[in-house]
């Protein structure tokens, strides 16, 4: 069965947000382990090696930048050569020669520029290197056929972006006549290192001068280091991060909770974090002494189901064994405990991939069980805008007036009871014009429920 194209475009869209916003939040919380993100049967995992790889993709990004701030200001050297004139005479007359040339010409010594100092070679032999690099590892990415496909399509859009950018930098004016020596260097690993530390000690020497190329050393040292890791990742990213071969409503959900933890980010100012023992759950602790800890897909041990400590029975004869009723609690995809001065709070979040009215009702039913299931704070419900209006029953019937109402809203918040309950709906759709509405909406949750 073929996929609509706007489904397989939200997939794409939804791939690629969730893990360019993980790895930068790994990176942002100065997170020292990996994080393990139950899927079923397999772990998705953050961090680790295959995260290197692909972040090195975003650090190339960086060595355009470089480029652009040395080309501003460009290291030129000065240098005098001798020139016998036999028109008008530009530059300094060597008297001491004159009588010799005299009256067919006249010697001078005229001052020049020369491009070609070993900083500037070291500059355009680094994007030829590169260049290089990543025109092998994209021929590398065709050959190997990457599986999940969406995953190499990302892969591959990204080197084909870098590949351009180094393009259009090699082609610049400055640097174009430097390009044939640059490319024999980048060719010769030996000529390259010499190159390198002759530049590093020009540097070390006159470090005003080199300001510039001070930025490009430390790039350079970064990227020759951890660039073959793309190479050796590349076949081994489908099973590390297996994202691609998820259902569209297990990626909503990553997309999902992902948009939530930017959100909790932002509305908490955190900036550093760390991972529990078991991989399992990330944990931050606040100014104030409190702390907050975020689960997924993973039911905490001091979060419990009404139904732990329940007893049941057959209807015709014999009790059943407790262990059979403990196995039907709930697992919420999120779970968000906050511990402050003793007292703890408890955010339940689901997320639900779908457009039809008669689900969103069935899955509103599921969150509100949710809530008093673990006696929760707050329970939200987390899907796109819904627009379909197949199936249903009488109770779809009445209750779609008020889903098509809050859309206006972006979602809406229930007081269930006087002690404080809260039942949330968020509508986030998978698409890039709705990623800031998305995460504003769920700020306000998260301030209100935390």
């Amino acid at each position: 069965m073929s996929v609509r194209p706007e489904l397989d475009e939200e997939a794409r869209f939804m791939s690629e947000f969730t893990w360019k916003m993980l790895l930068g939040l790994h990176d942002k919380l100065k997170l020292r382990k990996k994080l393990r993100l139950r899927n079923v049967d397999r772990d998705i995992v953050i961090g680790g090696d295959a995260e290197e790889a692909i972040k090195l993709l975003y650090a190339v990004y960086d060595l355009s930048y470089v480029v652009r701030e040395i080309l501003r200001r460009i290291q030129v050297e000065l240098f005098e050569e001798l020139e016998i004139s036999r028109g008008s005479a530009r530059g300094r007359v060597i008297t001491g020669l004159v009588a010799k040339h005299l009256p067919v010409a006249i010697p001078v010594k005229r001052t020049k520029l020369r491009l070609e100092t070993p900083a500037n070679l070291l500059l355009a032999a680094t994007l030829a290197e590169i260049h290089a690099r990543l025109l092998e590892l994209i021929s590398h990415l065709q050959q190997t056929k990457l599986e999940p496909k969406i995953l190499g399509e990302l892969a591959e859009r990204r080197l084909r972006d870098l590949i351009g950018r180094c393009e259009y930098l090699l082609y610049e004016p400055v640097l174009r006549p430097l390009l044939a020596r640059a490319r024999l260097i980048a060719a010769d690993n030996r000529s390259l290192t010499e190159l390198e530390k002759t530049v590093s000690i020009d540097a070390l020497r006159r470090p005003r001068e080199y300001r510039a190329y001070l930025r490009l050393l430390k790039l350079r040292k970064h990227l020759r280091k951890k660039l073959h890791l793309l190479k050796e990742e590349i076949t081994k990213l489908g099973e590390k991060l297996c994202i691609g071969e998820l259902s569209l409503d297990k990626l909503y959900e990553l997309y999902g909770f992902t948009l939530l933890l930017k959100a909790l980010v932002e509305e908490l100012k955190l900036t550093n974090g760390d991972v529990t023992e078991d991989e399992r759950a990330l944990i931050f602790e606040l100014k104030n002494g409190s702390n907050v800890r975020v689960y997924y897909n993973v039911l905490p041990n001091d979060v419990e189901s009404r139904l732990a400590r329940s007893k049941a029975e057959g209807l015709i004869d014999g009790e059943l064994a407790r262990e059979l009723v403990r196995r039907l609690h709930g697992i919420p995809d999120t779970v968000i405990i906050k511990n402050s001065n003793g007292e703890k709070r408890k955010f339940l979040v689901e997320y639900k991939y779908t457009r039809s009215y008669n689900y969103l009702v069935q899955a509103r039913f599921k969150v509100l069980a949710y809530l008093y299931e673990f006696n929760a704070d707050c329970a939200v419900l987390v899907a796109p805008t819904p627009r379909v209006e197949e199936g249903g029953d009488e109770e779809t019937s009445l209750h779609k007036g008020f889903y098509s109402e809050i859309a206006k809203y972006q979602g809406a918040t229930i007081w269930i009871d006087s002690n404080g309950k809260v039942l949330a709906v968020i509508y986030a759709d998978p698409n890039e014009n709705a990623v800031d509405s998305s995460i504003k909406a769920m700020e306000k949750i998260i301030k209100l429920a935390l």
